[in-house]
Protein backbone atom coordinates (compact mmCIF):
# COMPACT_ATOMS: atom_id res chain seq x y z
CA UNK A 1 0.00 0.00 0.00
CA UNK A 2 1.46 3.53 -0.80
CA UNK A 3 2.09 5.78 1.93
CA UNK A 4 0.61 9.64 1.29
CA UNK A 5 1.63 12.98 3.32
CA UNK A 6 0.01 15.95 4.39
CA UNK A 7 0.77 18.81 1.95
CA UNK A 8 1.13 22.06 3.73
CA UNK A 9 -1.38 24.04 5.83
CA UNK A 10 -3.27 26.98 3.67
CA UNK A 11 -4.49 27.48 6.93
CA UNK A 12 -3.88 27.77 10.81
CA UNK A 13 -6.27 27.92 13.76
CA UNK A 14 -6.33 26.78 16.88
CA UNK A 15 -8.89 27.40 20.07
CA UNK A 16 -8.07 29.38 23.28
CA UNK A 17 -7.30 26.55 26.14
CA UNK A 18 -9.21 26.32 28.91
CA UNK A 19 -8.05 24.03 32.38
CA UNK A 20 -5.51 23.11 29.43
CA UNK A 21 -7.93 21.13 26.94
CA UNK A 22 -9.05 22.58 23.37
CA UNK A 23 -10.55 21.51 20.75
CA UNK A 24 -12.02 22.25 17.20
CA UNK A 25 -15.09 20.51 15.51
CA UNK A 26 -15.32 20.83 11.69
CA UNK A 27 -18.47 21.00 10.21
CA UNK A 28 -19.33 21.06 6.60
CA UNK A 29 -21.80 23.57 4.74
CA UNK A 30 -21.93 23.71 1.27
CA UNK A 31 -19.11 23.34 -1.24
CA UNK A 32 -15.79 23.93 0.34
CA UNK A 33 -17.09 25.97 3.39
CA UNK A 34 -17.19 24.65 7.09
CA UNK A 35 -18.28 25.41 10.49
CA UNK A 36 -15.54 25.57 12.92
CA UNK A 37 -16.49 25.29 16.45
CA UNK A 38 -14.32 25.00 19.68
CA UNK A 39 -15.07 23.63 23.14
CA UNK A 40 -16.82 27.21 24.42
CA UNK A 41 -19.00 27.25 21.41
CA UNK A 42 -17.01 29.99 19.87
CA UNK A 43 -17.98 29.64 15.91
CA UNK A 44 -16.07 30.97 13.00
CA UNK A 45 -16.99 30.47 8.97
CA UNK A 46 -14.17 29.38 6.95
CA UNK A 47 -14.18 29.14 3.12
CA UNK A 48 -11.70 26.88 1.48
CA UNK A 49 -12.19 28.24 -1.57
CA UNK A 50 -11.10 32.18 -0.83
CA UNK A 51 -8.95 31.11 2.44
CA UNK A 52 -10.99 33.46 4.31
CA UNK A 53 -12.26 32.96 7.92
CA UNK A 54 -14.92 35.20 8.97
CA UNK A 55 -16.48 35.04 13.00
CA UNK A 56 -19.68 33.84 13.25
CA UNK A 57 -22.18 33.75 16.74
CA UNK A 58 -21.64 31.40 19.48
CA UNK A 59 -24.01 28.28 19.83
CA UNK A 60 -26.55 28.26 22.79
CA UNK A 61 -25.11 26.11 24.71
CA UNK A 62 -21.14 24.30 23.47
CA UNK A 63 -21.29 20.63 22.57
CA UNK A 64 -19.13 18.10 24.30
CA UNK A 65 -19.44 15.13 21.45
CA UNK A 66 -21.55 17.20 18.34
CA UNK A 67 -22.58 15.89 15.02
CA UNK A 68 -24.32 17.78 12.54
CA UNK A 69 -26.43 17.38 9.36
CA UNK A 70 -26.48 20.33 6.82
CA UNK A 71 -29.55 21.25 4.80
CA UNK A 72 -29.67 23.11 1.58
CA UNK A 73 -32.44 26.15 1.51
CA UNK A 74 -34.64 26.08 -1.72
CA UNK A 75 -35.94 29.31 -3.74
CA UNK A 76 -34.45 32.13 -4.28
CA UNK A 77 -31.89 31.30 -1.05
CA UNK A 78 -30.90 28.39 -2.41
CA UNK A 79 -26.35 29.67 -1.49
CA UNK A 80 -28.16 29.81 2.10
CA UNK A 81 -29.30 26.77 4.50
CA UNK A 82 -29.47 25.31 8.15
CA UNK A 83 -26.65 23.47 9.96
CA UNK A 84 -28.35 21.18 12.40
CA UNK A 85 -25.97 20.57 15.60
CA UNK A 86 -26.68 18.29 18.14
CA UNK A 87 -24.58 16.25 20.91
CA UNK A 88 -24.38 12.60 20.35
CA UNK A 89 -24.32 11.03 23.63
CA UNK A 90 -28.04 13.07 24.74
CA UNK A 91 -28.42 14.03 28.51
CA UNK A 92 -32.67 13.51 30.02
CA UNK A 93 -34.08 16.43 30.67
CA UNK A 94 -37.25 17.17 32.62
CA UNK A 95 -40.34 18.02 31.35
CA UNK A 96 -39.92 21.39 33.06
CA UNK A 97 -37.09 22.55 31.00
CA UNK A 98 -38.76 24.59 28.72
CA UNK A 99 -39.77 23.95 25.11
CA UNK A 100 -36.38 24.34 23.96
CA UNK A 101 -33.11 22.47 24.82
CA UNK A 102 -29.88 23.36 24.32
CA UNK A 103 -28.20 19.72 23.28
CA UNK A 104 -30.28 20.66 19.56
CA UNK A 105 -29.35 23.76 18.00
CA UNK A 106 -30.08 25.24 14.10
CA UNK A 107 -27.36 27.33 12.69
CA UNK A 108 -29.21 29.64 10.08
CA UNK A 109 -26.84 31.60 7.87
CA UNK A 110 -26.92 33.13 4.19
CA UNK A 111 -24.22 33.31 1.92
CA UNK A 112 -23.09 36.87 0.79
CA UNK A 113 -24.21 38.50 -2.43
CA UNK A 114 -24.28 41.88 -4.29
CA UNK A 115 -27.67 42.82 -2.35
CA UNK A 116 -26.81 41.38 1.03
CA UNK A 117 -23.71 40.44 3.61
CA UNK A 118 -22.87 37.23 5.22
CA UNK A 119 -25.37 36.98 8.15
CA UNK A 120 -26.50 34.09 10.48
CA UNK A 121 -28.72 33.34 13.74
CA UNK A 122 -28.35 30.19 16.21
CA UNK A 123 -30.70 29.22 17.75
CA UNK A 124 -31.86 25.85 20.24
CA UNK A 125 -34.77 23.76 19.38
CA UNK A 126 -37.40 21.54 20.53
CA UNK A 127 -35.75 18.28 22.20
CA UNK A 128 -37.21 14.74 20.50
CA UNK A 129 -39.58 13.23 22.84
CA UNK A 130 -37.21 10.40 24.60
CA UNK A 131 -34.89 13.14 26.16
CA UNK A 132 -38.10 14.13 28.59
CA UNK A 133 -39.19 10.67 28.83
CA UNK A 134 -39.48 9.51 32.41
CA UNK A 135 -38.44 5.98 30.95
CA UNK A 136 -35.05 7.54 29.81
CA UNK A 137 -34.91 9.64 33.18
CA UNK A 138 -31.73 8.07 34.16
CA UNK A 139 -30.17 7.13 30.83
CA UNK A 140 -27.76 8.46 28.59
CA UNK A 141 -28.65 7.99 25.05
CA UNK A 142 -26.71 7.74 21.66
CA UNK A 143 -27.31 8.87 18.65
CA UNK A 144 -26.09 5.81 16.56
CA UNK A 145 -26.85 7.41 12.79
CA UNK A 146 -28.54 10.07 11.00
CA UNK A 147 -29.39 11.05 7.66
CA UNK A 148 -31.48 14.10 5.92
CA UNK A 149 -34.75 12.55 3.93
CA UNK A 150 -38.07 13.49 2.24
CA UNK A 151 -36.24 15.70 -0.06
CA UNK A 152 -34.37 17.82 2.96
CA UNK A 153 -37.66 18.63 4.26
CA UNK A 154 -37.01 16.08 7.29
CA UNK A 155 -33.59 15.02 9.33
CA UNK A 156 -33.45 11.74 11.09
CA UNK A 157 -31.48 10.26 13.96
CA UNK A 158 -31.90 6.85 15.39
CA UNK A 159 -31.08 6.42 18.74
CA UNK A 160 -29.82 3.93 20.96
CA UNK A 161 -33.24 2.15 22.88
CA UNK A 162 -35.13 4.68 21.74
CA UNK A 163 -35.94 3.96 18.06
CA UNK A 164 -35.88 6.66 15.20
CA UNK A 165 -37.41 9.92 15.17
CA UNK A 166 -37.67 12.50 12.29
CA UNK A 167 -37.97 16.25 12.82
CA UNK A 168 -39.41 19.04 10.03
CA UNK A 169 -36.34 21.00 9.36
CA UNK A 170 -38.77 24.62 8.97
CA UNK A 171 -41.30 23.87 11.70
CA UNK A 172 -38.70 22.04 14.03
CA UNK A 173 -41.26 19.51 15.21
CA UNK A 174 -40.56 15.89 15.84
CA UNK A 175 -42.59 12.38 15.58
CA UNK A 176 -41.30 8.93 16.35
CA UNK A 177 -41.23 6.76 13.33
CA UNK A 178 -40.42 3.38 14.85
CA UNK A 179 -38.82 1.57 17.52
CA UNK A 180 -36.44 0.18 15.67
CA UNK A 181 -33.03 1.98 14.35
CA UNK A 182 -31.10 2.44 11.04
CA UNK A 183 -28.70 0.12 10.19
CA UNK A 184 -25.96 2.01 9.93
CA UNK A 185 -23.09 3.52 11.87
CA UNK A 186 -22.76 7.91 11.59
CA UNK A 187 -23.67 9.89 8.89
CA UNK A 188 -25.50 8.56 5.65
CA UNK A 189 -25.55 9.75 2.36
CA UNK A 190 -28.29 10.46 -0.02
CA UNK A 191 -26.66 9.75 -3.71
CA UNK A 192 -29.82 11.30 -5.87
CA UNK A 193 -28.18 10.28 -8.95
CA UNK A 194 -28.70 6.73 -7.44
CA UNK A 195 -31.83 7.52 -5.26
CA UNK A 196 -30.52 5.48 -2.36
CA UNK A 197 -29.15 6.26 0.92
CA UNK A 198 -25.46 5.18 1.97
CA UNK A 199 -23.70 4.56 5.30
CA UNK A 200 -21.37 2.15 6.78
CA UNK A 201 -23.19 -1.00 8.29
CA UNK A 202 -23.65 -1.17 11.84
CA UNK A 203 -23.19 -4.96 11.59
CA UNK A 204 -19.96 -5.15 9.15
CA UNK A 205 -18.62 -1.41 9.06
CA UNK A 206 -18.74 -2.23 5.08
CA UNK A 207 -19.94 0.45 2.51
CA UNK A 208 -23.75 -0.66 2.57
CA UNK A 209 -27.44 0.81 0.43
CA UNK A 210 -30.73 1.30 1.47
CA UNK A 211 -33.84 2.97 0.44
CA UNK A 212 -35.39 5.55 2.59
CA UNK A 213 -37.73 7.31 0.40
CA UNK A 214 -40.71 6.42 1.94
CA UNK A 215 -39.57 6.92 5.37
CA UNK A 216 -42.57 9.73 5.70
CA UNK A 217 -44.77 7.16 5.54
CA UNK A 218 -46.64 6.20 8.79
CA UNK A 219 -46.17 2.34 8.35
CA UNK A 220 -42.77 2.30 7.28
CA UNK A 221 -40.76 -0.82 8.95
CA UNK A 222 -37.10 -0.85 9.65
CA UNK A 223 -34.97 -0.45 6.27
CA UNK A 224 -32.83 -3.50 4.88
CA UNK A 225 -29.89 -3.24 3.42
CA UNK A 226 -29.58 -3.75 -0.49
CA UNK A 227 -26.17 -4.40 -0.50
CA UNK A 228 -23.10 -4.24 1.01
CA UNK A 229 -19.50 -4.18 -0.44
CA UNK A 230 -16.08 -4.43 1.46
CA UNK A 231 -13.39 -2.22 0.44
CA UNK A 232 -10.33 -2.78 2.47
CA UNK A 233 -9.50 -6.05 4.18
CA UNK A 234 -7.11 -5.09 6.71
CA UNK A 235 -4.50 -7.66 8.68
CA UNK A 236 -5.65 -8.83 11.44
CA UNK A 237 -2.93 -7.15 13.94
CA UNK A 238 -4.26 -4.02 12.47
CA UNK A 239 -6.66 -2.84 15.44
CA UNK A 240 -9.62 -0.26 14.63
CA UNK A 241 -8.26 3.19 16.62
CA UNK A 242 -11.93 4.75 16.30
CA UNK A 243 -15.16 5.29 14.04
CA UNK A 244 -14.57 5.24 10.53
CA UNK A 245 -15.16 8.50 7.94
CA UNK A 246 -17.64 7.78 5.05
CA UNK A 247 -17.29 11.15 3.19
CA UNK A 248 -19.70 11.58 -0.22
CA UNK A 249 -17.82 13.14 -3.31
CA UNK A 250 -20.85 13.53 -5.23
CA UNK A 251 -22.30 11.32 -7.61
CA UNK A 252 -22.08 8.21 -6.09
CA UNK A 253 -18.01 8.72 -5.37
CA UNK A 254 -16.98 8.25 -2.33
CA UNK A 255 -14.04 8.73 0.31
CA UNK A 256 -13.82 5.96 3.25
CA UNK A 257 -11.54 6.92 6.01
CA UNK A 258 -10.20 3.87 8.16
CA UNK A 259 -8.05 4.73 11.80
CA UNK A 260 -6.10 1.83 12.92
CA UNK A 261 -2.99 1.22 15.10
CA UNK A 262 -0.49 -1.58 15.79
CA UNK A 263 1.25 -2.22 19.01
CA UNK A 264 4.83 -3.69 19.56
CA UNK A 265 6.97 -4.28 22.12
CA UNK A 266 10.11 -2.92 22.83
CA UNK A 267 13.05 -2.11 25.12
CA UNK A 268 15.64 -4.47 26.17
CA UNK A 269 13.22 -6.77 28.13
CA UNK A 270 10.38 -6.26 25.18
CA UNK A 271 8.89 -4.14 28.51
CA UNK A 272 7.32 -1.34 27.23
CA UNK A 273 4.21 -1.02 24.74
CA UNK A 274 4.24 1.07 22.11
CA UNK A 275 1.38 1.82 19.99
CA UNK A 276 1.51 3.40 16.38
CA UNK A 277 -1.26 4.92 15.03
CA UNK A 278 -2.24 5.57 10.88
CA UNK A 279 -5.21 6.06 8.68
CA UNK A 280 -6.01 4.26 5.47
CA UNK A 281 -8.11 6.33 2.64
CA UNK A 282 -9.51 4.64 -0.03
CA UNK A 283 -11.77 5.92 -3.00
CA UNK A 284 -14.82 4.13 -4.34
CA UNK A 285 -17.08 4.52 -6.72
CA UNK A 286 -20.69 3.05 -6.83
CA UNK A 287 -22.51 2.71 -10.09
CA UNK A 288 -25.32 0.47 -11.88
CA UNK A 289 -23.95 -2.59 -13.01
CA UNK A 290 -23.76 -2.67 -16.99
CA UNK A 291 -26.46 -4.96 -19.05
CA UNK A 292 -25.28 -6.60 -22.49
CA UNK A 293 -28.88 -6.53 -24.14
CA UNK A 294 -26.81 -7.76 -27.45
CA UNK A 295 -26.08 -10.95 -25.65
CA UNK A 296 -29.70 -11.28 -23.22
CA UNK A 297 -26.49 -11.40 -20.09
CA UNK A 298 -27.10 -8.95 -17.25
CA UNK A 299 -23.85 -8.03 -14.85
CA UNK A 300 -25.86 -8.36 -11.83
CA UNK A 301 -29.72 -7.74 -12.74
CA UNK A 302 -32.17 -4.87 -12.68
CA UNK A 303 -31.65 -2.32 -10.32
CA UNK A 304 -28.49 -4.06 -8.96
CA UNK A 305 -25.42 -1.52 -8.15
CA UNK A 306 -21.09 -2.47 -8.42
CA UNK A 307 -18.57 -0.44 -6.74
CA UNK A 308 -15.79 0.18 -8.25
CA UNK A 309 -12.41 0.57 -5.90
CA UNK A 310 -9.47 2.83 -6.31
CA UNK A 311 -6.29 2.85 -4.34
CA UNK A 312 -5.95 2.71 -0.73
CA UNK A 313 -3.33 5.22 0.64
CA UNK A 314 -1.61 4.73 3.83
CA UNK A 315 -1.12 7.88 6.28
CA UNK A 316 1.24 7.79 8.82
CA UNK A 317 1.63 10.99 11.52
CA UNK A 318 4.49 12.78 11.35
CA UNK A 319 6.30 16.35 11.57
CA UNK A 320 3.69 17.32 9.06
CA UNK A 321 0.43 16.25 11.25
CA UNK A 322 -2.18 13.93 11.84
CA UNK A 323 -5.20 13.00 10.39
CA UNK A 324 -8.42 13.15 12.82
CA UNK A 325 -11.48 13.51 10.95
CA UNK A 326 -11.81 13.56 7.49
CA UNK A 327 -14.97 15.33 5.55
Amino acid sequence: MDSIQLPRPIFNFQASSVAHHWEIGCFPLRGREVLCIDQNGCCFLFDGDTRNAVTMPGLCQPKRFPLSLFVPSTGVDNDSGSLFIMESVVKPESTSSGPRSDQFEAFVYRTPSPRRHLSSTCQSLPPPPFVRDPKFSNIRTKITSYAVVSGGSEMCISVEGAGTYCMDTVKHTWRHVGEWILPFNGKVEYVPELKLWFGLSAKTNHLAATDLSAMDDDCFQQPELLKTWMELSPPKNWWDLSNSHLVSLGSGRFCIARFFYTRHLMGYYYDQIVDNRFVVLTGVDVVPCVHDTSSGIANGGTGDLRMIKYESKLHVPNGSGEIERVF
